[in-house]
């Protein structure tokens, strides 16, 4: 049976999951995680959640998906230590730094590849496989053919699909546009999604949402995904909260049950919904249906009727569905081409069938027509639950107790003690309220289980106080003996390496990659795109291409690349910017991969390295790579124009708070890039 994982930004969340009938959830700690704005969970939460999926027959995936820095390799061993000491089914990774130490220091844990890898290839998978990772989760731009292909190419390995929430407009783990616009890396669980910010075309002078994808609603496409053998479905939203978890998920268990889903498609709405449709999953054929959001990036929830007239504050409605008090409605206003969400909470007057009086907070005017939407229903929130309801779980260790005259003897793991206790004579035996007290454990992670009991003395009695203070100190000192104390190591042997070229100077003209190559110095410098879609053409391009060109130096853009380099010893090679190089433990999994290595840029969002590095990087963060690269087409999904007359290399120009944008939609690929003029402040449009 195909696994359906959810995400939970809290344990509240993950609850909801689970006993809405998800089989599966993913997490962040509280460091480290791709979504800082999550709650996000403690040692205490794993240690809850932990024991209620052991339970349960349910799984937990946590997100280490974040880039780390060198000096923070040490905080990393902790949050390590912290999820092996509990476990967990799988750790979604997008560093191959944390990848190295995972596989290294903690082989325990298993490694599940993140969509931040942007794997979209039979050979990135195979690549990741080879670095031992058990699980891949593709990226979200592939469609159900690719997917297919990809399974059947790489039978040996779990593959993961996203099948419902958010889709990014840029590849996930490619895009820069928080990081070059704003400072807040994406790719360190900042994103301030830009994509989701108004522009202003500079051909038409219009505003408009050009990057903001629909939502992705797979529906019953997941049946499709279940004949093609996927062995996991995973659903976008860790900022969301327990009504949408609980909602997503009964909708998909239905639908993978083979149950009418229908009945849960009004939660799915009002939960969370924007503008919605089934993503890449469907071939991008000429006059694909669009898929950016329209005129409003948000929120739309379900729509549910039209406003017919007002008179002050009180307006009529006539509405397909009864409205409630206390639920959140919704119309969309017109600002200069932009829709305005105006928000409002039910204050029901009279009904009648239909069509229902309602009550406005203010006096806003709203025309005739307008179509009214629900974006929340009061009958469908839900009670939250306290964590102190879950109970925590313990490490058993097994322990011998022992009753002379005069003491109690503990011998649990590789200690041993001895303590001085009154004994007095009883009628009744001590075994069981000794069993009982010393089953406990207070907050510690360990608890004595089994205790094996041995009474020289038989009937007596031991004060229980006493009896719980000797548990705890013995508790306490054998919680001490048992200190992981694993820690960061630095080791990094230094090869011969070579400083690379100023980043722009090996660039194409439309594109931050170059297959032509670019001669610097006696070295062609030839790079590999880190998009592609027929991956067997870009490999048997890049060998002819290397026959005719004099000390190549070949840059590995995408982990598939590197099944390209073993195959081909003979070459040299640097990581380009999108093998992203943020730490030493990275760049040294790349050298033991790929030999031949002898450079690399440091990723563009750093400025400096702290070593010892196995290859010296060079610093590249002057470098300004593009904001978006993308498989939605600027020129039909953006700007709503005909496929017909495409000529399959386009340029635009857009603007936004006085940075200007060039934008080239080539075969349907869009790169977005930041024009070199003079720059003012980023701040978040607004739309009035």
């Amino acid at each position: 049976m195909i696994e359906l994982a959810l995400p939970a930004g809290t344990i509240k969340e993950a609850i909801a999951a689970f006993k809405a009938g998800a089989d599966a959830v993913y997490f962040g700690m509280k460091d480290f995680s791709a979504r800082k704005g999550a709650g996000n969970f403690s040692e205490e939460d794993l240690s809850r959640i932990r024991r209620y999926a052991l339970e349960n027959g349910k799984k937990i995936y946590i997100t280490v998906n974040t880039l780390i820095d060198d000096n923070d390799f040490p905080k990393l061993y902790e949050t390590l230590k912290t999820i092996d000491a509990y476990g967990c089914d799988g750790l979604i990774v997008q560093d191959l730094g944390v990848a190295r130490i995972v596989r290294k220091d903690f082989p325990s844990l298993p490694l599940h590849g993140s969509t931040q890898l942007a794997v979209h290839t039979t050979s990135g998978v195979k690549a990741l496989q080879k670095l031992g990772f058990e699980r891949v989760v593709l990226s979200r731009e592939l469609n159900l053919d690719e997917i297919a292909r990809i399974r059947k190419d790489c039978p040996d390995i779990e593959i993961k699909v996203f099948i419902h929430g958010a889709l990014c407009y840029g590849f996930s783990g490619l895009c820069m546009a928080s990081h070059c616009i704003t400072g807040r890396s994406a790719n360190e669980g900042s994103c301030a999604q830009i994509c989701r910010s108004w522009f202003r075309d500079e051909e038409t002078g219009k505003r408009y949402y050009p990057f903001s994808l629909e939502d992705l609603d797979a529906g019953l496409l997941v049946r499709k995904l279940m004949e093609i053998g996927i062995d996991s479905l995973k659903v976008e939203g860790r900022l969301k909260g327990p009504e949408y978890v609980d909602a997503v998920t009964r909708y998909y268990r239905a639908i993978i049950d083979g149950e009418d889903e229908r009945k849960y498609q009004h939660a799915v709405s009002v939960s969370f919904q924007r503008k919605s449709g089934p993503g890449f999953l469907l071939p991008l054929k000429p006059g694909h249906q669009i898929m950016t959001t329209g005129t409003f990036p948000g929120h739309r929830g379900e729509k549910i009727g039209r406003i017919l007239d007002q008179r002050g504050r009180k307006i009529l409605v006539e509405t397909d569905r009864k409205i409630k008090a206390y639920d959140g409605l919704m119309v969309l206003l017109q600002d200069k081409g932009l829709s305005v969400p105006y928000r409002f909470s039910a204050k029901l007057g009279e009904t009648l069938d239909n069509r229902a009086i309602l009550f406005m907070p203010d006096d806003e005017k709203i025309p005739s027509g307008t179509p009214l939407y629900m974006i929340s229903d009061s009958a469908l929130n839900m009670k939250a639950i306290s964590e102190s309801e879950l109970p925590l779980m313990r490490k058993n260790i097994e322990a011998r107790i022992s009753i002379e005259e005069g003491s109690i003897t503990i011998t649990a793991g590789s200690i041993s003690e001895r303590y001085g206790c009154l004994i007095q004579d009883s009628d009744n035996s001590p075994d069981n309220a000794i069993n009982t007290i010393f089953a406990q454990s207070g907050a510690l992670p360990i608890q004595l289980n089994p205790i094996k009991l041995e009474n020289s003395i038989g009937k007596c009695y031991i004060n229980p106080s006493e009896l719980k203070k000797i548990r705890r100190d013995f508790l306490e000192k054998l919680s001490a003996s048992i200190h992981d104390d694993r820690h960061y190591v630095e080791e990094a042997d230094e090869s011969e390496s070579i400083i690379l070229p100023p980043r722009y100077k090996i660039e194409g003209e439309r594109t931050p990659w170059n297959m032509e190559g670019v001669k610097i110095d006696g070295r062609t410098f030839i790079s590999f795109p880190a998009v592609r879609y027929d991956e067997k053409s870009i490999f048997r391009a890049m060998e002819e291409r290397l026959k005719k060109i004099e000390n190549p130096v070949v840059g590995l853009n995408n982990i598939g690349d590197l099944i390209f380099a073993s195959a081909h010893p003979e070459y040299s090679y640097f990581a380009d910017i999108y093998m992203y190089l943020p730490n030493r433990e990275a760049a040294k999994l790349l050298k033991e991969t790929v030999p031949s290595l002898i450079g690399g840029y440091l990723w563009i969002e750093r400025d400096s390295y702290k070593n010892p590095w196995p290859i010296k990087p060079t610093i590249a963060n002057t470098y300004r790579p593009p904001l978006f690269i993308s498989r939605s087409c600027y020129r039909h999904d953006g700007l709503g124009l005909s496929c017909t007359d495409c000529k399959r290399h386009n340029t635009f120009h857009a603007e936004q708070n006085g940075r200007h944008y060039v934008i080239y939609a080539d075969d349907c690929t869009t790169i977005v890039r930041e024009e070199k003029r003079e720059q003012k402040i980023w701040t978040v449009p607004s739309a009035k």
